[in-house]
């Protein structure tokens, strides 16, 4: 009997302890910043979703604003750029590749005591290192929200609400900003009418040839 108890014990244990993530509908603001460029004007990205259907709008030195779409059940996505107001272009993702930059991780986490509130939801920590430059950061997470509907970190045990990227351009803070609950409209998600759909690769030769 002892033992069936304490079988029934762990496996409420478990069941308990099990993370659960609440589908979100809505839009995150971040605000993007620059460590090593602390003049440069800060930035914003937004991502819109409606649960496994999300947008990624960041602004781009190259093509101006630019939106990363992607369909996580199906595993589809593209990316909307727009070379001028005539030429515009959805080039087709490949979720393999993104997959396999996840298994070659360039970083490591672990979870740490504390938690704050930011853009009033209460959120975790945990330290961030990056395995190239051996710099660490103190991250914050918010554990009902999946980290799926971001592009970075999907390994984080819940959506990133403070975290950082290491580029060739500088150490980018994200803070999130706000979030709203309002679902997005659909066309949000699809490619407009005026853009031509293309791969990487016929992409690149566009570029090329425009030069």
């Amino acid at each position: 009997m002892r033992t069936i108890i304490s079988f029934l014990f762990i496996i409420s244990f478990f069941l308990a302890s099990a993370q659960t993530f609440k589908p979100f509908s809505g839009r995150l603001v971040y605000e993007i910043t620059n460590l090593d460029k602390p003049n440069d004007e800060p930035l914003q990205m937004s991502v819109f979703s409606i649960d496994s259907l999300v947008r990624i709008e960041t602004p781009s030195p190259v093509f101006g604003n630019q939106a990363f779409v992607k369909h996580i059940i199906k595993k589809k996505s593209f990316l909307l750029i727009s070379l001028d107001q005539s030429h515009n272009y959805a080039i087709k993702g490949d979720f393999d590749k993104a997959d396999s930059v996840v298994r070659d991780k360039k970083y490591y986490w672990k979870k740490k005591f504390g938690s704050k509130k930011i853009a009033g939801i209460k959120s975790k920590k945990l330290r961030l290192t990056f395995k190239k430059s051996n710099k660490s950061f103190n991250c914050l997470y918010a554990k009902n929200i999946s980290a799926k509907y971001l592009d970075a970190y999907n390994d984080f045990p819940g959506l990133p609400t403070e975290y950082y990227l290491e580029t060739e351009d500088g150490i980018l803070k994200y803070s999130l900003l706000k979030i709203e609950y309002t679902t997005p409209h659909y066309d949000l998600f699809g490619i407009p009418s005026n853009y031509e759909l293309v791969t990487f690769d016929e992409f690149v030769n566009i570029l090329t040839q425009g030069k």
